[in-house]
């Protein structure tokens, strides 16, 4: 009780920012990806395990006009976790996939950004609309249109964190679907020509990720932002730490997509010994790379993994959580004991 008094008095002394920081700040656990095929079932909600959702924003489907915008299905997804008192991670996707199965991956830009003058990559067997993200044009709008995010969201005590990462997971584009089907999509994308007549280099991405997150990150003023940090690179380079460290710098989470069982052993001592670092100053968030599998390990496996790379919040794939929740058809025993698992792990990292 005296605890809490003294908390109140520096909230009244210093205003709410403290506070605000004592909502956040002890808050772990794993997350619900509630992804374009994933289940509106109020059963995930209610599993003990599970302390909310990861829900994933396309621009073009809030501003499809410039100026006017439609947070509804947002607003609606927040509030109905809000009723059981959990909360929604927001993740912008300025870069997608034409591969995914949500149809607007292709085109997640509006389509008024590109009237402007802002320039684009186009992946033609994918369909899908590249941004480049240190067009000029693009930069001033999409900017902007964050700073309508931060004005909205701010604010809201059930929004966890929102990731504003710049790329694809600082990478120029999606290279784990694109590349991966089509190698040589690297040669044409260098040749694309931004609105100021810059085409892609290392040395371009690199200034235009360091800049970018400051910029971006500022415009939040209690929210925490979060960066999902990869190779960074569209050749040799690795700007992975370099990034981080930047991110670090701004005071944003840093985040990884693509864990699996097996990740973070000795064989990634180094990159351990680096997230340990950051898990002091900040949080660290990870994705699973995708549903369980052969490929991608236990459950179990994964909550391993996670905890050895000091992880304070895990994106579980929806499939996994249904099979860890009972009342649908699917679940497993063994599925809500590894929730379970990982739930308790998690409060043991950093």
């Amino acid at each position: 009780m005296r605890t809490n008094t003294i908390y109140i008095l520096f909230a009244l002394l210093f205003g709410f920012t403290f506070v605000n920081a004592q909502k956040t700040e002890g808050k772990k656990g794993l997350l619900y990806f509630a992804s374009f095929e994933s289940s509106k079932d109020d059963l995930v909600k209610q599993n003990p395990y599970i302390i909310g959702a990861v829900k994933t924003i396309k621009w073009a489907n809030i501003e499809k006009e410039e100026g006017v915008y439609d947070w509804s299905s947002i607003d609606q997804l927040i509030e109905s976790w809000a009723k059981y008192g959990k909360k929604v991670v927001l993740r912008i996707q300025w870069v997608t996939s034409g591969y995914w199965k949500d149809p607007m991956s292709k085109t997640p830009t509006p389509q008024w950004v590109w009237k402007k003058g802002a320039k684009f990559a186009y992946h033609a067997p994918s369909e899908t609309e590249i941004p480049l993200f240190w067009d000029p044009i693009y930069q001033r709008y999409a900017l902007h249109f964050l700073s309508k995010v931060a004005g909205r969201y701010d604010n809201n005590p059930n929004v966890l964190f929102i990731d504003i990462t710049p790329g694809a997971e600082t990478n120029p584009f999606r290279f784990r679907t694109i590349i991966k089907k089509d190698p040589d999509f690297k040669k044409e994308f260098v040749t694309v020509v931004a609105s100021d007549g810059r085409k892609y280099s290392e040395e371009l991405w690199q200034a235009t990720v360091l800049d970018w997150l400051p910029k971006a990150s500022g415009l939040f003023k209690k929210l925490p932002t979060e960066v999902a940090l990869n190779k960074g690179s569209l050749f040799d380079n690795n700007n992975f730490e370099l990034f981080g460290e930047q991110a670090v710098k701004c005071g944003m989470y840093i985040g990884q997509n693509g864990l699996s069982g097996n990740r973070y052993t000795k064989n990634e001592s180094g990159k351990v010994q680096l997230l340990s670092k950051w898990a002091k100053k900040t949080k660290i968030f990870f994705e699973m790379v995708g549903s369980t599998s052969t490929d991608v390990g236990s459950l179990k496996e994964v909550m391993d993994a996670a905890y050895r790379g000091k992880c304070s919040f895990l994106n579980v794939y929806a499939k996994d959580v249904e099979k860890a929740t009972k009342g649908f058809p699917e679940y497993d025993k063994s599925y809500e004991e590894a929730l379970k698992y990982g739930s308790n792990l998690l409060k043991e990292s950093y």
